[in-house]
């Protein structure tokens, strides 16, 4: 036989042959060497390969530093590899790829093996090592082709070239998907133990190894006891490669975790809502979206989540109280019952509510109310709704007052009165229709007199009264009528509440902000916010603006406030508009301002019983009462350039001893009264001395609800 195959096979013949043999295999690897250039066309470029950045999620931070919410396209928190625990880094090595410090990105020895596997089998065991998992992770698709297999290993390869080991494995360790929308191992940590990775105990970091090749089968949320057959297996694996004993296995496979509530956050901020929502768009708007949801911003703001929460609970509270009182036909109880089984309505038809507390110095949002539900109404009343103001826009009349000439003690005709218009006559009524004849300017503003601010526009002039309402802040349009007065036109809640504040900041406005400072993730500081300033008041002025403001709470409109926990010093106004539709009560101290703002999304009448004494007051007192609660009180301090003199209430001339009414008056030190009360004899009465007689009860115990 072998002399018939050597005669039958010529050398040249076995020559030719081999060459053949041998053009096939260059071929071949030249065909394999073009594909692999063409495939690395597409691959990311070696300096992006030097510059792997993860997508991290920016963290919001509360004044006190505690996370209020996060923005995140993949839920990730980055850690250096020595805070993750090696019992950790030995599981995920054990059960995804025995042979990673062995290999060089390709573990050809045990790709051959799943081959063969894959061929004789109907099992499809992986064969991707931890590096070629982040390369895909990183840089490709989930899609199950050659092409994206090839591109893979050709990534392995590169990543291995550029990064140590330690390197990939902490690459891999922060990027790897655990499932229930987590990425890395300490956002796993959190989202299923509810600790940080570097406190995880050995059979929680075990359970966490093994829930990689199939997060969600895997998850300890959705099956525990399969969690805990799949620990099981990757314990073995570590005795296998060395990394335990079968005594450490055993004792770890015998350990019980303790799994978080598997309930997940909803996408929507659950908690000061619509503050977080402004904060979303202002970064979204200076950073893009990549920057808001890859980049790991850290975003330092002003509000201060025990006051929030003071506020949300406040006001619900409150708002749940009236819709059971009133009896309104829609209340947010039936709405939630409606949209529970489907039944949405088109509009949101519940009583809301809005409210802002700010620092009265600095301008800082210390919290932000502005709707009920953010997931029903995305609308923020608080910074972005006009509504008619009603009487809370009377203090900027009775400021223009006090710089043309007017006094405390200034006496003013509660009476009715028609007041040409150009286009008519207008005639102004007051809340209760009633009429009490001629009254102090303090006492007309405290008890929101209509006709006595009627009264007062019509001879200062509404030009003044505009340009005094844009030297505080107020950029909202307002008409040019003298029932401007009233509230007419419409206003905004900060805007106002901001516009109060400098009569209590010694005549200084500031502008509301939100945010303190951004950084990148290394700490870099992109952007600074704080306090914007401006004079607009001299401090007497802002002070007297204050103090009569004070009357409003001690015995005018809002003297119920202590009835709802707020009993310190404050200065405010009520505010009701036509028809019950818009009630308000905005109120400061020296430091803290805040507004609260009810009524329907549509002008839709709240009732009689709609004033903002009655709808919005208890809200601001019981969220003011905890703000200031354990801090001594606060009186509004006295600038030089205010006097007190001793007056008559019913002449508004100096007291003498004839006269039957009399209080101690502040006035700006040029604007008191030079006459002694000519209507009731006597002598000048003395001094002061530093002490305030309250008003005459037949003044203050005059009983009225509140005022349009």
């Amino acid at each position: 036989m072998k002399n018939l195959l050597e005669g039958s096979i010529s050398p040249r013949r076995v020559r030719i042959a081999l060459i053949a043999v041998a053009g096939l295999l260059l071929l071949g690897v030249g065909a394999g060497l073009t594909a692999v250039r063409r495939l690395s066309r597409d691959l990311p470029s070696p300096e992006r390969i030097l510059t792997i950045e993860p997508a991290r999620k920016t963290l919001v931070l509360g004044a006190d530093g505690s996370v209020i919410h996060e923005f995140f396209v993949e839920n990730r928190t980055i850690v250096t590899l020595d805070r993750i625990p090696r019992r950790l880094q030995e599981a995920v090595v054990a059960i995804e790829d025995r042979r990673f410090y062995a290999h060089y990105g390709l573990d050809m020895k045990r790709f051959v093996k799943i081959v063969w596997v894959n061929l004789t089998s109907s099992s499809s065991p992986g064969a991707s090592t931890i590096t070629q998992q982040l390369a895909r992770n990183l840089f490709l698709t989930l899609d199950k082709t050659v092409t994206r297999k090839v591109k893979e290993m050709i990534l392995a390869l590169q990543l291995e070239q550029t990064y140590s080991k330690d390197e990939i494995l902490a690459m891999y360790l922060n990027q790897v998907n655990f499932g229930s929308g987590s990425y890395g191992v300490q956002s796993a940590a959190r989202t299923f133990f509810g600790k940080d990775v570097w406190d995880l105990e050995d059979g929680e970091s075990t359970m966490l190894a093994g829930m990689i090749q199939l997060p969600e089968a895997y998850s300890p949320l959705h099956n525990l006891e399969r969690a805990y057959r799949r620990r099981t297996t990757v314990l073995e694996s570590m005795v296998a490669t060395g990394a335990l004993t079968r005594d450490e296995a055993r004792s770890i496979n015998q350990t019980r975790v303790v799994v978080r509530d598997g309930r997940r956050r909803s996408t929507t901020p659950a908690f000061a809502t619509h503050f977080v929502e402004e904060i979303r768009q202002h970064l979204e708007a200076s950073y893009g979206f990549e920057g808001l949801y890859t980049d790991g911003l850290r975003v330092t703001t002003t509000l201060v989540p025990q006051y929030q929460h003071w506020l949300e609970e406040a006001a619900e509270k409150h708002l749940l109280r009236l819709e059971q009182e009133s009896r309104y036909p829609m209340t947010k109880a039936r709405y939630d019952a409606l949209v529970d089984v489907g039944k949405r309505p088109a509009r949101v038809e519940y009583l809301m509510g809005a409210c802002v507390l700010l620092d009265t110095r600095t301008g800082a949002v210390l919290a932000l109310y502005g709707s009920r539900d953010y997931d029903d109404y995305q609308f923020n009343l608080a910074m972005q709704a006009q509504r008619q103001p009603g009487s809370i826009f009377k203090p900027v009349v009775y400021l223009t007052a006090l710089t043309r000439g007017y006094s405390p003690c200034s006496i003013l005709m509660d009476a009715p009165v028609s007041l040409n218009t150009g286009a008519g006559l207008w005639q102004p009524q007051n809340f209760d229709h009633k009429y009490l004849g001629p009254i102090t300017l303090r006492y007309g503003l405290s008890h929101s007199r209509n006709v006595v601010a009627a009264r007062l526009i019509d001879d200062v002039g509404i030009v003044p009264v505009i340009e005094t309402a844009r030297r505080l802040g107020i950029t909202s349009e307002l008409p040019p009528v003298l029932s401007l007065s009233l509230g007419a036109g419409e206003i905004n809640l900060v805007e106002m509440v901001s516009a109060y504040s400098s009569f209590g900041n010694h005549g200084v406005r500031v502008e509301p902000y939100l945010i303190t400072r951004v950084e990148t993730a290394d700490g870099e500081v992109l952007e600074e916010g704080g306090v914007r300033q401006r004079e607009v008041l001299d401090p007497a002025t802002a002070w007297l603006m204050a103090d009569l403001m004070t009357s409003t709470l001690t015995e005018g409109t809002a003297r119920a406030a202590p009835r709802y926990g707020f009993t310190k010093t404050a200065a405010g106004k009520t505010g009701t508009y036509n028809e019950y539709t818009d009630a308000w009560f905005v109120g400061f101290t020296p430091s803290f301002a805040a507004g609260v703002w009810v009524g329907f999304d549509t002008k839709v009448s709240m009732g009689r019983a709609g004033t903002g004494a009655h709808m919005a007051l208890p809200i601001w007192a019981e969220l003011m009462g905890k703000v200031t609660a354990g801090r001594p009180d606060e009186p509004f301090p006295r600038p030089e350039g205010i006097v007190q003199k001793r007056v008559c209430l019913r002449t508004g001339l100096l007291a003498t001893t004839g006269c039957d009414s009399t209080t101690a008056e502040s006035f700006l030190a040029d604007g008191f009264p030079r006459r002694a009360c000519d209507r009731h004899g006597g002598s000048l009465l003395g001094p002061v001395d530093g002490w305030i007689e309250p008003a005459p009860r037949e003044l203050r115990d005059i009983e009225l609800e509140d005022e349009f």
